[in-house]
């Protein structure tokens, strides 16, 4: 009986959708053009930085469920 939701990485996901897209608004920067200038070595770094992020997430739930 946990009040975890059962798809934690879809609400995980669009926290930080909202959060960056707040951000970057704040700040007066439009994510489109972020996008178009971004090269295809940031772009990657930015995917494996999302992934390694992803991984440490998994791995502290994991955890957290295994030892309640």
């Amino acid at each position: 009986m946990s009040n975890l939701p059962e798809k934690p990485n879809a609400i995980s996901n669009k926290v930080i959708d909202l959060l960056v897209d707040d951000t970057l608004r704040r700040n007066g920067i439009d994510p489109d053009n972020i996008k178009k200038k971004l090269s295809d070595q940031q772009k990657q770094q930015l995917k494996e930085l999302v992934e390694d992020l992803t991984t440490q997430v998994n791995k502290f739930n994991n955890q957290s469920s295994t030892d309640k």
